[in-house]
């Protein structure tokens, strides 16, 4: 955990590795005229990055030089304040990549396997809003070459546990290593419904110097899942967070579909912490199948008293790019501009 959980360390331990890494920075950037150097070395645009980031914070793109001076300072600024370490690097910006991340498990035996992977390009100010299990992205071929590559890094710091190693995937499908968070992830929960296992319980048996679990150790994917996360935001007004009382809350159910979550009718939702408020999970024997039981998910899923991110999910899965698989991390940025997210006859817009 101590050598992945610092993005620049676990930058060079890929290296060490021989995973590849998107081209960068050789480690911190103490100054504005360092990250210069570094961007005109590698060419814009160029990303900065926290080195203790996480949750999209401490993050700024910049396209050439004088949006480099005020990204610089802006990222250094957030990532003091969210985590009290000012440090920053520089990558290669990949214009519009898919996200896609490999749930890894080990124990402290000498096993460790990756349970597939996950998409999670549908996000927005690069905070992930809607996550896939497999990756409509994916062969046969890249899921061999990405899952070798993060049990082989994974195995060179000698992590045990779960974690999650994350990779960037370019137009050609050629991938490169971002971060590893050394620990459970929001969107575990499709890599669950997908490989029909308890990733909670494996780390507390983990942690009890227990082997891995035979179901584990041996897990094949069987079917297909989505998650969604609910906030309490008003997309209409650019996601305003919408912090209240809820009046009435109502959770859909039945087959396939699955609701993780703290509220009730009666809860109020805080100002002062995440807005997330629920996860859907659907579970389908193929992709659409997913899609479709999640439409009738949050078609009925009914809550009242606050705005919340409901119908904007809503929205995305009735869109034909999301349905063909035919998305990336400008996703959602494009198609609001563009007013293709239809919000039952209403499109959807930035910054309305």
């Amino acid at each position: 955990m101590a050598a992945m959980g610092d993005k620049n360390a676990a930058r060079n331990a890929a290296r060490r590795a021989g995973v590849p890494v998107t081209p960068g920075s050789d480690g911190i950037v103490e100054t504005e005229s360092d990250a210069i150097k570094v961007a005109r070395k590698i060419g814009f645009p160029v990303m900065i990055k926290a080195s203790a980031g996480g949750g999209g914070r401490g993050m700024r793109m910049a396209h050439n030089e004088p949006s480099l001076q005020s990204a610089f300072h802006s990222a250094r600024h957030e990532a003091e304040k969210a985590f009290g370490n000012d440090q920053v690097y520089l990558e290669k910006l990949i214009v519009n990549p898919h996200h896609v991340e490999f749930q890894i498990v080990a124990d402290s035996h000498g096993h460790i396997v990756h349970l597939g992977e996950r998409d999670c390009s549908i996000q927005r100010r690069n905070q992930k809003v809607i996550e896939e299990c497999p990756s409509p992205l994916m062969t046969p071929g890249l899921r061999k070459k990405m899952g070798h590559a993060a049990v082989k890094l994974a195995k060179s710091v000698g992590y045990e546990n779960a974690g999650t190693i994350e990779f960037l995937v370019d137009k050609d499908r050629h991938f490169y290593f971002m971060e590893m968070n050394t620990r459970i992830q929001v969107e575990h929960t499709i890599t669950e419904e997908v490989y029909g296992c308890d990733l909670v319980k494996e780390q507390i048996r983990i942690a009890a110097g227990e082997p891995l679990s035979e179901h584990v150790a041996h897990a094949t994917p069987r079917l297909h899942a989505i998650e969604c996360r609910i906030n309490a935001e008003d997309p209409a007004r650019d996601f305003q967070p919408t912090p209240g009382r809820i009046d009435f809350y109502y959770a859909p159910g039945g087959r396939g579909v699955r609701i993780d979550s703290h509220v009730y009718t009666g809860y109020s939702v805080p100002p002062y912490y995440d807005s997330l408020i629920a996860k859907i999970i659907t579970v389908g024997a193929t992709r659409i199948n997913a899609i479709d039981r999640m439409r009738r998910a949050l078609d009925e899923y009914y809550i009242t008293g606050i705005n919340t991110t409901v119908p904007f999910h809503a929205a995305i899965m009735r869109n034909g790019e999301f349905r063909a698989g035919n998305y990336d991390t400008g996703f959602i940025e494009r198609v609001m501009s563009t007013g293709k997210l239809d919000l039952r006859g209403r499109p959807i817009r930035l910054h309305e």
